[in-house]
């Protein structure tokens, strides 16, 4: 016989109670939970009429709304309807600026060039191949072209008071246009573009309704072209002196001509042979 006490027979059994309390437990505990989830959300309200929604879809509520919805990214930009992000208007660029008002500046800019050369072959210090280069950076082109126009216009000179003498004392307008073709003259070796505006100034018509002091003054510059131009080509310079409108302008210009073409290094001898036909 053992120490132990016996065991009542229905102890050993299971209690019916025993088993039913803890699941009952679960079962509250689940309710519990359930019906607070329901009172969070709120009574689902019915889809108004008209809103196409079918019955018994759940509407959120603006709070829930807001809180389903992501928090956008700090710096992100904003999407258009395309999905692309804003993009602000370019800055309008400056306006461009008038023909002519450009056409004018480029002519006063060939002045101010002539000036100064003019002025600085009489200075000691004065160094022409340098300045020739600092005018060659800054592109001859347009200049060439404002040359031209500017000694195209006859304003200058129609200016001049009747009775003007160029042979002793030139006035100032002249003594700049001479300084323009000088320039040109020292161009023109380099730069087609100054041989083909000294070409068309020197071919130039003189019309005949103009007064003699400026009929004289452009014979004075057609003789300056055509002796420069002879120092850089002769063969055009030859070829310009038979375009000439006139058989008086020739014989007045013939003598520039020579002159040039002896300048240029010809021999008496060569300038003969080239003049011979002419």
């Amino acid at each position: 016989m053992s120490g132990h006490p016996p065991v009542d027979e229905d102890l050993k059994k299971p209690s019916r109670a025993r088993l039913v309390g803890p699941g009952l437990a679960l079962f509250l505990l689940a309710g519990t939970g359930l019906y607070a989830l329901v009172t969070r959300m709120g009574p689902v309200a019915p889809p108004p009429p008209g809103s196409g929604q079918a019955p018994g879809a759940a509407v959120l509520t603006p709070g829930a709304r807001g809180a389903s919805t992501p928090a956008a990214r700090p710096g992100a930009q904003p999407a258009t309807a395309t999905g692309q992000a804003a993009q602000a208007p370019a800055p309008a660029g400056p306006a461009a600026q008038d023909p002519a008002q450009a056409a004018q500046e480029q002519r006063e800019a060939a002045r101010q060039t002539a000036r100064q050369f003019r002025a600085g072959r009489f200075n000691a210090f004065f160094r022409k191949e340098v300045f020739l280069e600092e005018l060659a950076k800054e592109g001859t082109g347009p200049k060439i072209a404002a040359l031209k126009d500017e000694l195209a216009d006859l304003s200058a000179l129609q200016q001049l008071p009747a009775g003007t003498q160029f042979m002793e004392t030139k006035p100032e307008p002249v003594l700049e246009r001479m300084a323009m073709i000088d320039l040109l003259f020292e161009l023109a070796p380099t730069d087609p573009a100054a041989r083909d505006a000294m070409t068309s100034l020197a071919l130039s018509p003189i019309d005949r309704e103009l007064s003699d002091s400026v009929k004289k003054g452009l014979v004075g510059e057609k003789y300056d072209l055509l002796f420069r131009l002879a120092q850089v080509d002769r063969r055009l310079a030859v070829d310009t002196y038979t375009k000439l409108e006139s058989q008086k302008l020739k014989n007045l210009l013939l003598e520039a001509l020579v002159a040039g073409l002896a300048e240029s290094g010809a021999s008496p001898d060569e300038v003969r042979q080239i003049v011979a036909h002419l």
